[in-house]
C-alpha cells in the first residue's frame, strides 16, 4: 500500500495550492515488483469535468528487451492518453514511444485498472498491464505483455 508519507506528501501538495483549487485530492499510484517500478502522483479535481493535473512520477520497465530510451523516463502528463477516475473505478493508460529521425520504434503502454473496494475510502487496488513493443531493426519486433498488481491511494 501507498506508505503513510507519501499519503502526508500528497496532503502537503493540495495544502500548497491555490485556494481556488479547494475542490483538489491528491492521487499516488505504485508498482514495485519484478517488472516494472512506477510513482504515479497527480491532483484530481472532485468535479465530473476537472481530470487529473500536475502529474509527475516515474516509469521503468525492468525487461532488457524495452527500448534503451523507453526503459526508465519521468512521467510530466504528457504520457497521460486515457484516463477514468470516478467513483469507485480508476482507469489510466500511461504511452510512450520512441521519437527522432534515424531511431526505430518502440513504445511502453501501461494500463492500470483498481478499483476502491466498499469498506475503503481512500485506497485502490487492482492489476496493471504493460505492453512493450521493442525496437528490432530489420524484422518484425514482437510485443511482449507483463502484468502484476498495483496499489493507489486517493484523498
Amino acid at each position: 500500500m501507498i506508505s503513510r508519507l507519501k499519503h502526508w506528501a500528497l496532503g502537503a501538495i493540495i495544502a500548497c495550492t491555490p485556494a481556488t483549487a479547494l475542490a483538489t485530492g491528491g492521487l499516488g499510484c505504485s508498482i514495485d515488483d519484478g517488472n516494472v517500478n512506477l510513482t504515479f502522483e497527480s491532483i484530481f479535481s472532485y468535479s465530473d469535468i476537472g481530470g487529473l493535473f500536475q502529474i509527475r512520477g516515474e516509469l521503468e520497465s525492468k525487461d532488457k528487451r524495452t527500448y534503451k530510451t523507453l526503459q526508465k523516463f519521468a512521467l510530466d502528463g504528457s504520457e497521460l492518453k486515457q484516463q477514468w477516475f470516478r467513483g469507485n473505478d480508476l482507469k489510466l493508460m500511461i504511452y510512450r514511444e520512441t521519437e527522432g529521425d534515424g531511431v526505430p520504434f518502440a513504445s511502453v503502454k501501461l494500463i492500470i485498472e483498481a478499483t476502491r473496494p466498499p469498506e475503503e475510502e481512500f485506497e485502490y487496488a487492482g492489476k496493471y498491464t504493460l505492453t512493450v513493443e521493442p525496437a528490432v531493426e530489420g524484422s518484425e519486433s514482437q510485443a511482449f505483455t507483463v502484468e502484476g498488481k498495483i496499489a493507489c491511494s486517493a484523498g
